[in-house]
């Protein structure tokens, strides 16, 4: 299959996760021009990105209901929530009105996050995800960069979220087919012992958590970092872009060598020792090149441990597709708020010692699970 058919094969799959990737990626920039735009302080819109993580917790709560709708009407509703979200965060002028948006662009990429599994299918899962997950990644590393020249060109840079609503609006007008084959019927498969089975789903679920939890650190104080160290705020959106280039690289490479590396354990190993620099007194070049090094370690970490939940055989996919967005939501709703009280009583880069303690518990986790295989 060539390259042209891979990308026809998860078009779909694709554009939603691109959108996905682009709205993560602003989060970071819209929160300090968001700070700057009102004259308020960073934390108070701390609860941005946490927002955004409580659209994912309800669809941990409904993905099963939601999912039994089919892919296509998820994805176009999605699409509509997205757009209206992405709307309030560019031109709100208070801070409800930005977190009114951040949820909304929650609650609908939410929606893409679910139904993603179901478009692309079982089939090589773990490496369609992984590249499925590069394209938000590529996506995410244009968004800084896009907010920064809007915040050139126009009043103020947050405009430049609002690019995605255009593909969001085909995305919801043309068909979207779900993956053939797919397991989203698959009964649970009966295992013993039962709470064994149970402890390892609870394993792999939390790695999902540490994972994300430790990457929406670099996504949503990412800019914060760079402003403390001496960056003039538009430039700091622009040059958040560097953890996305090490995400998009890591995530586009990634794929070749899962069956041959342990991408947790490597990748928790590389984006740790990235933020032991991010978190130290250092220039301006050496941040940027520690982000990217971070993103490039952080890469793999959620395809990866989001492919072994769902292969979980002891429940039905749709219900641990639930699972996984709410472990998400988890992540995006706690981690952002935490880093944000910690903004208020310590230098941003000091609370950037979270990533290595995600890290080590994610591999800690993963390892337990693997053995319990």
């Amino acid at each position: 299959m060539t390259t042209l058919q891979r990308i026809a094969r998860d078009r779909h799959a694709l554009a939603i996760q691109a959108a996905i990737g682009w709205c993560i990626g602003g989060l970071g920039p819209v929160l300090v021009l968001g700070a700057r735009d009102l004259d308020v302080p960073r934390y108070q819109l701390a609860w941005l990105g946490s927002a955004f993580g409580f659209g994912l917790l309800g669809a941990g709560v409904l993905g099963r209901r939601i999912l039994s709708h089919g892919a296509a009407p998820v994805t176009r509703v999605g699409a509509v929530i997205v757009t209206a979200g992405v709307l309030l965060l560019g031109f709100g002028n208070t801070v409800p009105l930005l977190i009114g948006g951040g949820l909304l662009q929650g609650i609908g990429c939410a929606a893409f996050l679910i139904a993603t599994p179901a478009l692309i299918g079982v089939k090589d899962r773990a490496r369609r995800l992984a590249i499925a997950v590069g394209v938000s990644s590529i996506a995410g590393l244009i968004a800084p960069a896009a907010v920064a020249l809007a915040d050139q060109m126009f009043t103020t840079g947050r405009v430049g979220l609002i690019v995605p609503s255009f593909w969001l609006v085909i995305v919801a007008l043309r068909r979207v087919r779900a993956a053939e084959g797919l397991g989203i019927s698959r009964p649970a498969t009966a295992a013993a012992p039962g709470r064994r089975m149970a402890l390892d789903t609870w394993r792999r679920w939390s790695v999902i958590v540490l994972a994300v939890s430790a990457e929406f650190c670099f996504w949503t104080w990412g800019a914060a970092r760079l402003v403390d160290s001496g960056v003039e705020v538009d430039a700091a959106s622009g040059l958040a872009a560097s953890f996305a280039i090490g995400m998009a690289v890591g995530r586009l490479i990634g794929p070749r060598s899962m069956g041959r590396l342990g991408p947790v354990s490597l990748g928790a190993l590389v984006c740790g020792t990235a933020t032991l620099v991010v978190i130290t007194d250092v220039s301006t070049g050496f941040l940027v090149v520690a982000m990217t090094v971070a993103g490039l370690g952080m890469a793999v970490l959620y395809p990866v441990s989001l492919a072994r939940l769902l292969d979980d055989p002891s429940l039905p996919e749709p219900r641990l597709i639930a699972l996984a967005a709410f472990a998400s939501g988890v992540a995006i709703t706690v981690t952002p708020t935490l880093l944000g009280v910690l903004d208020r009583v310590v230098e941003i880069r000091y609370a950037f010692v979270l990533v290595p303690a995600f890290l080590a518990g994610a591999v800690a986790l993963d390892r337990r699970s693997d053995r319990s295989d």
